[in-house]
């Protein structure tokens, strides 16, 4: 008998913290799983002369938050199987362990003001970054919860993972999905150029891209002939793109990792920007 893998959610009590809790038991539900909810309490590390691990009652205020969430949970999901566990570990470096052994891990995302583009907060990107699983990070309410789930898709035919759960997720909520492929690095300036041999090199890389681009989501769609499926070529940025897009969505799914500098040399530069500024996306590693 295989393995049965929880919804994971880590929680603080926080208002973010407890929206991805309500995500998660949903998930849980469509996926008919359990659903196993953890505090991350990091050590006292760094106080001179002090026991790293937590008094009691600190650690009993964290299983309070637990239970509340719990009893909140059971309340809008009866009979939905629920764990609780308080464990003594920086909550990123928890979440990582845990996505061994889940099917997902929710997360909810903390903005810091003006440096809000900069900085996702810290668990939130350490765990999307690091994460055997797929990751869904929660910033607030989703744009229209009767919406299409929106994914990325890579004019080079990178993010097969994160296309197919977008498809995957899409018939699990029974709601269409979108497909955007982002044409903008392929044409960068293309219509201030001059006719000259560059330019025809662009608009050919350009045809190539979309071409297969095309067969790719032909073959989704042949795969899973009972979702409502459509593709958009984009000349904006796919950061833009997908943003623009996640206003009217439920869900807005990207890969973890691509080009770019600093946060990007694990994320992805599109997914760390996504992140940045859609309200609920799904971070879909390598291999899942």
């Amino acid at each position: 008998m295989a393995d049965v893998y929880p919804v994971v959610a880590g929680t603080d009590g926080s208002v973010r913290a407890g929206a991805a809790v309500t995500e998660a038991a949903a998930e849980a539900v469509r996926q008919d799983l359990p659903l196993r909810l953890i505090y991350g309490f990091a050590p006292l590390y760094g106080y001179a002369g002090l026991d790293p691990t937590p008094p009691p009652d600190i650690l009993q205020s964290c299983q309070d938050v637990l239970d509340s969430e719990q009893t909140r949970i059971e309340k809008d999901f009866p009979g939905l199987q629920i764990t609780t566990e308080v464990i003594v570990a920086d909550p990123s470096v928890a979440l990582v362990k845990e996505s061994a052994e889940a099917t997902v891990v929710f997360v909810g995302a903390r903005g810091l003001g003006a440096v809000r583009r900069l900085l996702l907060g810290s668990v939130s990107s350490k765990v999307a970054a690091h994460a055997k699983c797929p990751v869904v990070v929660v910033r607030g309410n989703a744009g229209n919860e009767k919406g299409p789930v929106i994914v990325g898709m890579s004019p080079e035919g990178g993010s097969q993972e994160a296309v197919r759960y977008a498809f995957e997720e899409a018939r699990r909520r029974g709601c269409p999905v979108h497909v955007i492929q982002s044409q903008q690095h392929a044409a960068a300036n293309y219509e201030t150029l001059p006719e000259t041999a560059m330019r025809s090199m662009i608009a050919t890389r350009m045809d190539m891209a979309e071409k297969r681009g095309t067969e790719a989501f032909n073959k989704l769609r042949e795969d899973f002939p009972d979702v409502e499926a459509s593709l958009d070529v984009s000349m904006l940025h796919a950061v833009d793109a997908l943003l623009e897009a996640s206003n009217d969505a439920c869900l807005t799914v990207v890969g973890a990792h691509g080009a770019g500098a600093m946060t990007a040399q694990l994320l992805g530069s599109v997914t760390h920007g996504v992140l940045t500024g859609a309200p609920i996306v799904a971070v879909i590693p390598k291999e899942v």
